[in-house]
């Protein structure tokens, strides 16, 4: 039986594992406030962050390496420990901003591999209890332009107190 992998899983090889065309590269090189999935909230030590656009929990943010690589165990021990340093930094500012009961960490990369790290407070009663978060149709809130620059400015005010 043959193993079944998203586009850009690394069992598909290709460029784009490679970081041809790689779409978070284009993010962090690019100075778009807004990249269609979410808003620039800041640049951190190895890391720029964004707010996403779609709030499945209110304050999910997504951390991106400014570089291509796909695992934190490629990181040379300095840069893996400045990134894993900026998610921290980043859940400790969302827990603050939001009010959240607990930080959710998750690092995938099968759809895009690129090191990244989706940061999600979690909340009594959010729609997805005793799990992950799960984007589906319909549970998501789209942030407004005015919202998204509103509550970036309030996570680039807590983890400047960080």
């Amino acid at each position: 039986m043959t193993a079944q992998c998203v586009p850009g899983c690394r069992a598909t090889g290709g460029a784009l594992v490679r970081g041809e065309d790689c779409p978070a590269c284009a993010e962090v090189t690019s100075g778009a406030v807004d990249n269609g999935d979410g808003y620039f909230v800041t640049d951190l030590s190895v890391t720029r962050s964004r707010l996403q656009r779609e709030q499945h929990v209110p304050g999910w943010c997504v951390l991106l390496l400014r570089r291509h690589v796909r695992e934190p165990h490629e990181l040379p021990p300095d840069e893996r420990f400045a990134f894993f340093d900026d998610m921290v930094r980043v859940g400790r500012a969302l827990e603050q901003v939001y009010a959240a009961q607990k930080i959710n960490y998750s690092i995938l990369g099968n759809i895009v591999p690129h090191l990244h790290a989706h940061i999600q407070p979690r909340y009594y009663g959010d729609p997805y209890p005793g799990g992950t978060v799960s984007p589906a149709a319909g549970r998501a809130v789209p942030l407004t332009t005015d919202q998204a620059h509103q509550q970036s400015e309030r996570i680039r005010a807590a983890l400047a107190c960080s």
